[in-house]
C-alpha cells in the first residue's frame, strides 16, 4: 500500500471514534478525550442541543464515554457528538416512554402517567 493510500485509510478510520472524557474546561465548553493507551485529543468542543436564543447547557463529565466526529479524520479538528451509556455511567431510567433528566439526587421525569419533579430543594419562584 502506498503512503497516500495508507494515510487516507488512517484518516477514514479517525472520522468517528469512541473515547472517554479525561478533562473538562467548562469555561471554554471544551474537553479532552482519551482514545485508549496514550492517545488523547486536544481540547474539543461538545455538541450543544441548542446554542442560540434558546440555549441548553449540559457539559460532559470526566469518565463519560463519548463519540467524537472529525470530518477530516484528524481528532484535533473534531467535536464531541454525545455520550454513550456504559457500565460506569448507566442510564438514569430503564423504562420505555419516559423522558428523564437527572443531576445528582434531583430529577425531572415526564411520562404518559404524568410529570415528577424531585429534589432536595425545589424553588418555583
Amino acid at each position: 500500500m502506498s503512503y497516500g493510500a495508507a494515510r487516507n485509510e488512517q484518516a477514514r478510520e479517525g472520522i468517528v471514534r469512541f473515547g472517554v472524557v479525561t478533562a473538562v474546561d467548562a469555561g471554554t465548553a471544551r474537553a479532552r478525550v482519551s482514545f485508549g493507551g496514550e492517545s488523547e485529543s486536544e481540547w474539543l468542543p461538545w455538541l450543544a442541543e441548542r446554542a442560540g436564543t434558546i440555549s441548553v447547557w449540559a457539559p460532559v463529565a470526566g469518565g463519560e464515554q463519548v463519540i467524537v466526529l472529525s470530518e477530516s479524520g484528524e481528532t484535533a479538528q473534531g467535536v464531541i457528538l454525545g455520550s454513550v451509556f456504559s457500565e460506569g455511567n448507566p442510564g438514569c431510567s430503564n423504562s420505555e416512554g419516559v423522558f428523564k433528566i437527572q443531576v445528582g439526587p434531583s430529577f425531572l421525569e415526564i411520562s404518559a402517567a404524568g410529570i415528577r419533579l424531585v429534589g432536595p430543594k425545589i424553588d418555583l419562584n
